[in-house]
């Protein structure tokens, strides 16, 4: 695409400047702890880190040494260590990460519609959607985990159209660098790549299987470069169990005493799971200012459902390059969530991870309607 066509570029500035006007409203005037009390850690460990390397400290943060995704903590200490300790800094910065989401839903959007006019209605509504402007202007990572899981969808995209090594190496750099970030997502964004491939059309079979075998590959290396000592923990069910209870902390907690470490069980708590995964909080459950907050866009993402249906119908009847990839990474993150969550908090943070895909499938189902309305108004009259 050339630089003077950016169909998008207008949504992109209002998405920047929706996320850095909050950033700004909320470092001056709210307290860190009311939406998102780890940046407070997020703070204070980076912090730490920088002192260190600057000389200012000997002592390098003990929490740093413990096992688990560190990447963030290392953007906000390198930035700390540009600029100062000062947390405005990151969360602008995350501003203009969650604003780059942008483009990259619309080119998403547009290689799995073929449609433009869908491609800058999901970008527009993911500039502007409130809980995704929310989540990019607090200094926590999530901005950075949506934007990975858009580009991995990106450049997989990509692949499947013309095999390119600058597209392949971009790739599997996306997926080694998300497991530094969540661990435990990585098999639920990577395998339903590694399933597109497969399931492709036999005309490029021998290319779709080296392609699959090298993301496969860079999944399992990433897997273990990210330092856990259990292997598919998204898909266990003994682990789900325990990110339950690690959640079901604090006023907007749920069905704490839930145990889904069986199949039986899961599959029975599986319904409410996912009802309070995509539809919390409820609007007959509202009890305090932060919950009030997302009642408005709760309303909008509850009129947005039957378009999001319609979408799913529409692209997969038209057989869209990618809409089942799309489709298979909104499942496996939305059921992990819907079974391993037990804080309406939480739900309600971890669903941008999905948002921005159930926007595209949204406008593909908003447009399709349009069109057909208008086909039916420019019908001519029935003969009397």
């Amino acid at each position: 695409m050339s630089p003077t066509h950016l169909p998008w570029r207008r949504a992109f500035f209002m998405g920047l400047g929706l996320r850095i006007g909050l950033a700004l409203l909320l470092h001056l005037f709210v307290s860190e702890l009311v939406f998102a009390p780890d940046q407070a850690t997020y703070d204070f460990f980076s912090g730490w880190l920088a002192r260190y390397w600057s000389g200012e400290t000997y002592v390098y943060p003990g929490k740093l040494l413990a096992p688990g995704p560190k990447a963030y903590y290392y953007i906000v200490a390198a930035l700390y260590y540009v600029f100062g300790a000062f947390p405005i800094v990151p969360k602008l910065v995350n501003a203009l990460v969650g604003a780059l989401t942008v483009p990259l839903a619309y080119e998403v959007a547009l290689r799995v519609s073929r449609r433009e006019e869908v491609a800058l209605r999901a970008a527009t509504w993911s500039a502007v959607f409130p809980s995704l402007v929310l989540w990019s202007s607090q200094n926590i990572r999530d901005v950075w985990v949506v934007l990975l899981i858009v580009f991995i969808c990106r450049e997989a995209l990509r692949l499947h159209e013309r095999a390119s090594v600058l597209t392949a190496l971009k790739l599997g750099a996306a997926v080694l660098l998300i497991g530094q970030f969540r661990a435990y997502i990585l098999f639920a964004v990577t395998l339903p790549i590694l399933v597109s491939f497969v399931v492709r059309g036999r005309a490029h079979l021998l290319r779709n299987a080296v392609l699959g075998m090298l993301v496969a590959a860079v999944v399992i290396y990433a897997d273990r470069a990210a330092g856990q000592d259990r292997r598919l923990r998204f898909v266990d069910l003994e682990a789900l169990q325990e990110m339950r209870h690690y959640t079901s902390v604090g006023g907007s907690a749920y069905q704490e005493a839930v145990d889904i470490s069986t199949p039986g069980r899961a599959l029975a708590f599986l319904p409410k799971g996912l009802a309070f995964f995509l539809f919390a909080p409820y609007p007959w459950t509202i009890r305090n200012v932060r919950q009030l907050v997302a009642l408005p866009e709760m309303l909008v993402f509850y009129a947005l459902i039957p378009s999001m249906v319609r979408g799913v119908r529409e692209l997969l009847r038209d057989r869209s390059p990618g809409a089942l990839m799309l489709l298979l990474i909104t499942l496996s993150l939305t059921l992990g969530y819907a079974l391993g969550e037990a804080n309406a908090g939480a739900a309600y943070r971890h669903r941008s991870q999905v948002l921005v895909f159930l926007l595209i499938f949204a406008a593909a189902g908003y447009e399709a309607r349009r069109r057909a309305h208008a086909a039916q108004d420019a019908a001519p009259p029935e003969a009397a």
